[in-house]
């Protein structure tokens, strides 16, 4: 797929999304206790203090299982090990929320959830023979603001990424915009969809449009699907990448 059909997908989603959050009255995520991240992205939202919940994932194509924990901690969360992305497989990652801080110093409450993101994470891999194959360190700085708009939700996650390895070094500005919305409520849980673009200026890279749906099942259990990946190598699949978050 070229870059002006994936660019048509992603508008034809945004504006889907736009016009049907516009038909709720009221949130009615609200109910549910939904991870603080997107698909691939973090919101600006935090877990709460004593929420603690545990990740898994798998794929297609290249995508491993794994998984991970996030903690909610006073006004911050600790992640750990919960991406699937070359860069967040293996990561402690950081976010500390000044929705409080702005909205103490402001004579009005903003309309935004913001934390900044902090993040590292190294691997040093030998094999049999006790060569080094990948010896690398990432670090990560960065924000993300995240607003809800009746059914909708909007985030927008710039950040920087500096790596150091034995392959590879370099450091670069990743700028990630995800929308999401509320479809349908039942018995068994409320339908979302959602479209995610991750621009970065590493070195080779192309920038990633995704588009999924999430399924939260109740106050405890949410089930993400993401079939379509497009990038320099499109991943189309059927459930394609899976995401599970489970409320302990």
């Amino acid at each position: 797929m070229n870059t002006k059909s994936q660019w048509a997908s992603i508008a034809t989603l945004l504006a889907l999304l736009i016009s049907t959050s516009s038909a709720f009255a009221e949130d009615p995520r609200r109910q549910y206790n939904e991870p603080t991240r997107g698909f691939f992205l973090e919101h600006g939202t935090l877990a709460g203090q004593g929420k603690v919940s545990a990740e898994l994932h798998t794929g297609s194509d290249d995508v491993d299982a794994g998984g991970g924990i996030r903690l909610g901690l006073q006004n911050a969360e600790l992640i750990v090990n919960s991406g699937v992305t070359a860069y967040s497989g293996n990561e402690l990652m950081l976010k500390w929320g000044l929705t409080e801080t702005i909205n103490r110093n402001s004579e009005q409450k903003s309309a935004f959830d913001v934390a900044v993101i902090a993040a590292i994470s190294h691997i040093d891999n030998e094999d049999t023979n006790g060569q080094t194959t990948v010896d690398q360190t990432n670090l990560k700085v960065g924000a993300a603001a995240t607003v809800d708009v009746d059914a909708a939700t909007f985030t927008l996650a710039p950040s920087i990424v500096y790596v150091d390895g034995n392959i590879k070094e370099d450091t670069f500005v990743t700028v990630d915009v995800g929308a999401y919305v509320g479809v349908i409520d039942t018995n068994s849980g409320l339908f979302s969809v959602g479209a995610e673009a991750l621009f970065t200026t590493e070195d080779d890279i192309d920038h990633s449009f995704a588009i999924g749906g999430r399924w939260a099942y109740n106050d405890r259990v949410n089930l993400d699907f993401v079939p379509f990946v497009f990038s320099e190598g499109n991943r189309v699949g059927l459930p394609g990448i899976v995401r599970l978050n489970i409320g302990l």
